[in-house]
């Protein structure tokens, strides 16, 4: 081996921190880009919030009046609504009680950042008009107290007959059960926890000076006001419990299986009819014939005729298989469209918004001047100079940010709905092929950037919210050679089997027949796949009596 030195000339992309940075915004949803700003707005001192009709005088020869007026045009469509900014209108008033020193100065410290800007100590209890405004709407406005699905359950968990062990156990059982009401969790697990929970309240009465040093991880205060040594908990007391719980409103919570939920809320009718008691019988002896529904096998096995067997599925099919409505947990984010697009009732021409009504108009605050006068004044240190510039960077990038944002989405949306403008003006069956690459071809974008930008973004029209992703689908040659989006196929799958006869489903082979007759030549096999997709199952599990 021999060492030596070499010249060579190559090409490397390399991204700064910024366009990482503006990447990363490029890509939240409306919602969560909202919730960027408004942390953004608190955490930096350097940007405040404008209203609309707010006039702010800068010295001619300010630097954050040429940022201001790059930022106005980005921001025209913005909330009426926004907080009157705590300052003097950009007064040049330099504050009594500013720091003689640099050093007194600390940028880190909220309370004395007010006092140097606003002249003010927000511990002096002295609150300014506008303060005593927001104070007295935020007495008045009140928020109405909604109780969840969860503490619903943790209230009829109080007036069962439990012991203080049980009790306890209860309540881990109800937090581990999913939005949907059933404990996917095994039962073994929890009951093992719990133990290690009462152990250690067991050791923590015996050596008070070791009380909360537990490492099961779970809160203390569950056992506050038991004053005395508990028990472990068995197996058997677990599943009486469990069953306790299932029994509470609405019957079948916390069941493991949808067989033991069904099963639940049969038992729990009090006078059963004959239908009910069938039903309960087909539950509890043939629920696998059931679930394939192989109702000959029922049939047989139960020796009933076909018209029992018919009442007793229509009991079981207004059963509740989701005890938990769905609503059991977090509860669920509403979408939020990132795009509004109308269409205009003379020219038919098509009019788009970016959502961006919520987010609030910014512009670099006052403390920024001020600061600048008080250097003239006071020999601010490196670090709170290089504290203050940093601040200001950030707020002018955050505002540059959101007007780049807002154009590079509105190019990529005008392009999408240029392609797609017969779907935006009549309708889902219009929908054609497209591809990111098409719309990449268009902006000029990079296929990289149209991604980020289509990914968890909704835009509401007339016919609907849909997400973008909606739009990008695979083209199929129809028999007349045209190219259709393979969503219309999957649509027409998904009508045939709405209209097919619930005694006699049609087959994939069946389906792929009547999609030919009607121009769509699909294989089998394509079908088969459209149909998953949709999440349908095969014609068997689709019969009905």
């Amino acid at each position: 081996m021999k060492l030596g030195l070499n010249l060579e000339t190559s090409l490397h992309q390399t991204l700064t921190p910024q366009q990482i940075q503006y990447l990363k915004l490029l890509q939240l949803p409306a919602m969560q880009f909202e919730q960027h700003v408004q942390s953004e707005l608190e955490n930096n001192p350097m940007l405040e919030e404008q209203a609309d009709d707010a006039f702010d005088d800068r010295d001619a020869d300010g630097g954050s009046n040429e940022l201001r007026a790059e930022t106005d045009n980005a921001l025209e469509t913005r909330s009426p609504i926004a907080r009157d900014s705590n300052n003097d209108g950009g007064s040049d008033h330099v504050p009594e009680n500013a720091p003689a020193e640099a050093g007194e100065f600390d940028p880190t410290d909220a309370f004395e950042f007010y006092k140097l800007i606003w002249g003010e100590d927000p511990s002096s209890g002295k609150a300014s008009d506008s303060q005593r405004e927001e104070e007295e709407d935020d007495e008045s406005f009140q928020f109405k107290a909604t109780t969840s699905f969860e503490e619903e359950f943790f209230e009829q968990l109080r007036f069962l007959p439990l012991t203080d062990e049980e009790r306890l156990l209860g309540e881990q059982i109800i937090g581990n059960v999913d939005e949907d009401g059933y404990l996917r969790r095994d039962l073994q697990e929890i009951v093992d926890e719990v133990n290690v929970l009462i152990a250690e309240h067991n050791f923590s009465l015996q050596a008070p000076s070791m009380l909360g040093m537990g490492s099961s991880g779970f809160d203390q205060a569950k056992l506050d006001g038991i004053h005395r040594i508990l028990n472990a908990i068995t197996t058997n007391q677990a599943e009486g419990v469990i069953k306790r719980l299932q029994n509470l409103d609405p019957p079948g919570f916390a069941s493991r299986t949808v067989q033991e939920c069904l099963v639940c809320q049969l038992r729990s009718i009090r006078k059963p009819n004959a239908a009910q008691k069938l039903a309960l019988m087909i539950l509890t002896e043939t629920y696998d014939a059931f679930a394939m529904k192989h109702y000959h096998v029922i049939e047989k096995q139960l020796d009933i005729s076909e018209e029992y067997l018919r009442e007793a599925i229509e009991v079981i099919r207004h059963l509740n298989p989701r005890p938990g409505g769905g609503t059991f947990g977090p509860e669920i984010n509403t979408v939020v469209p990132d795009f509004i697009i109308e269409r205009e009732e003379d020219s038919d021409e098509l009019l788009i918004t970016v959502n961006d009504s919520r987010l609030p108009t910014l512009r670099v605050s006052n403390a920024y001047e001020r600061l600048k006068k008080e250097a003239k004044f006071h020999k601010f240190n490196k670090e709170t100079r290089e504290w203050l510039r940093k601040k200001y960077e950030d707020a002018k990038f955050l505002m540059q940010a959101i007007r780049q944002r807002k154009s590079t989405m509105l190019r990529v949306m005008t392009a999408i709905a240029g392609l797609q403008e017969q779907f935006l003006l009549h309708g889902p069956t219009f929908l054609k092929p497209l591809i990111y690459r098409d719309v990449a071809e268009i902006t000029g974008l990079d296929i990289s950037t149209i991604c980020r930008i289509v990914n968890g973004k909704y835009v509401l029209s007339e016919f609907g919210t849909f997400e973008l992703k909606y739009f990008f689908s695979e083209s199929l040659i129809t028999d007349e050679g045209e190219e259709v989006s393979t969503r219309i196929i999957k649509q027409k799958i998904k009508e045939l089997i709405e209209v097919e006869s619930k005694h006699k489903p049609l087959s994939d082979d069946k389906l792929a027949k009547d999609l030919k007759t009607i121009g769509y030549n699909v294989a089998r096999r394509t079908v088969a796949k459209y149909r998953e997709q949709l999440r349908i199952p095969v014609a068997r599990l689709r019969r009905e009596l």
